[in-house]
């Protein structure tokens, strides 16, 4: 699934979200590795947003930036069981609306903030956990 703009690729995530399963991982990668990702829970999702401890010394995140992840939302990475940025969604099913949301946060961190050019830099992967 590819996308040509910021927005379909938005509301290609936020259209396959309510329909995961438990143990579906959906994972939005761009070069540098620089990616979002997410884990169907039993009641809920668990998002992540990669970490200074998984970038290249030429990708580190700038302080700016992990300001940037903390107004969206993002929680900051909290010892060995949480290296990356993460966030919770403790409800399920999804609303559409709620989709959307998350859809959104996930795009929008790596365009906003990771800074990647275009959503023909994203690879969409799925797979079960």
């Amino acid at each position: 699934m590819s996308a040509s703009s910021w927005e379909e690729l938005t509301e290609q995530l936020a259209a396959r979200l309510p329909r995961l399963e438990i143990d579906d991982v959906v994972i939005l990668a761009a070069p540098g590795n620089r990616y979002t990702e997410l884990v169907q829970l039993k009641n809920g999702l668990a998002l992540d947003a990669v970490s200074n401890a998984f970038l290249p010394p030429d990708g580190q995140l700038t302080a700016e930036q992990e300001r940037e992840l903390q107004t969206l939302g993002w929680q900051p990475p909290a010892g060995p069981m949480r290296q990356n940025w993460w966030h919770e969604v403790g409800k399920w099913p999804l609303h559409s609306r709620d989709a959307a949301r998350i859809a959104e946060l996930m795009v929008s961190t790596l365009r906003d903030v990771y800074r990647v050019a275009a959503p023909s830099d994203v690879e969409q992967r799925s797979f079960k956990s």
